[in-house]
């Protein structure tokens, strides 16, 4: 099992309210590859398949009897180090500076074992930049070289080889936890479509329960695509010689987001009753619910339990389940005492606190 304050993976699952949860770097990997995950996870798991914001797969609902199984029957390929998280589109997209794999790899290669969580992110500086992903150290190509950016320092351009022995120097010291300041440039938006050296990328998110995963990677296979491949913001990209409009036609039909402005995306909603055990509301359809009513610029934080588990910080306003009932925590935490509590079917109540969060 996993240790307290480590991430999951298939080798250290963690315990959570629905079973355990295995977490899988989503590297592009064929459809078909993915259809056979999704069936996979609803074979082992509870079928309940998630995107996080680094851009990674969470499976849960594994037991201890079927982390095994499931992990062989998924079959080899799918990256299992989340050490270092490089642009989604590394090597197709031809905005970036430099193609970040090899150097990548080389980190990988090099790197001395370092604390849970430790994050590295190597930027290929092109349309998908990884400027608002957190981490604790970071490369970013150049016109001129690679930019390691440590805590508030940020070092002049290097060549790739010198980069790599900054880089792997730095981490001689495994105690150094210091996350980096955000940066300038607003996040990189994954949704919608984006021009490769050889082809398209469309990019969707949404909730992408098993067969909802499998039927999207169906229609991708169908519409032209190679590889589907996880990406930060929570989205799934399509890659290759792709044909949009019929993709764009089958995520719709599956209830799942194309557009940018898409007011769920604002919504960070949990897996909710009945799929975990730990909650006491049903989030996925409140936020189906609340959706069109959510005012420009509020997040919205639904919780099925005072743990916050899909949403740790403050949001604008958080629903959380407390026994069956739904607390109101203006911007705070789902751990945060409610400023008033109602009852999980009374809509129009819930409809009327989304406007009263925004109120001056």
């Amino acid at each position: 099992m996993t240790p307290r304050g480590a991430c999951p993976s298939l080798a250290t699952p963690m315990p959570t309210g629905d079973g355990l949860l295995a977490r899988i770097p989503a590297g592009p990997m064929p459809p078909a590859r993915w259809i056979a995950l999704a069936e996979t996870a609803a074979t082992f798991g509870n079928g309940h398949i998630e995107i996080t914001a680094r851009g990674n797969l969470q499976v849960r609902g594994l037991t201890p009897a079927t982390v095994a199984p499931f992990t062989m029957a998924i079959g080899e390929g799918w990256p299992t180090d989340p050490l270092i998280t490089r642009s989604p589109l590394a090597g197709l997209d031809p905005t970036e500076q430099a193609d970040p794999r090899p150097l990548a790899a080389a980190i990988r290669a090099a790197a001395p074992p370092l604390p849970p969580k430790f994050a590295i992110a190597v930027d290929g500086g092109g349309a998908l930049h990884l400027d608002a992903l957190p981490a604790d150290l970071r490369l970013t190509a150049t016109t001129t070289g690679w930019v390691l950016q440590d805590g508030d320092a940020l070092l002049p351009p290097l060549p790739e080889a010198e980069a790599l022995a900054t880089l792997v120097a730095r981490l001689a010291d495994p105690t150094r936890r210091s996350r980096l300041p955000p940066r300038p440039r607003p996040p990189a938006e994954p949704l919608g479509l984006h021009h490769l050296r050889h082809g398209l990328a469309l990019g969707i998110a949404g909730a992408f329960e098993a067969p909802r995963l499998a039927a999207y990677a169906e229609a991708a296979a169908t519409a032209g695509a190679t590889a589907l491949t996880g990406a930060p913001g929570r989205a799934l990209l399509a890659l290759g010689p792709l044909d949009p409009a019929p993709l764009r036609a089958a995520a719709h039909r599956l209830g799942l987001i194309t557009a940018p402005d898409d007011p769920r995306r604002r919504i960070a909603a949990c897996a909710g009753r009945p799929a975990c055990a730990s909650a006491t509301i049903a989030t996925r359809p409140l936020a189906e619910a609340l959706a069109p009513h959510l005012p420009p610029g509020l997040t919205l934080h639904l919780s099925g339990c005072p743990k916050g588990c899909a949403h740790p910080g403050r949001a604008a306003l958080t629903l959380v389940g407390i026994e069956g009932r739904i607390g109101l925590v203006p911007g705070g935490t789902a751990r945060d005492r409610p400023a008033r509590m109602l009852d999980a079917e009374a809509i129009p109540d819930l409809i009327a606190s989304l406007q009263d969060a925004t109120a001056p």
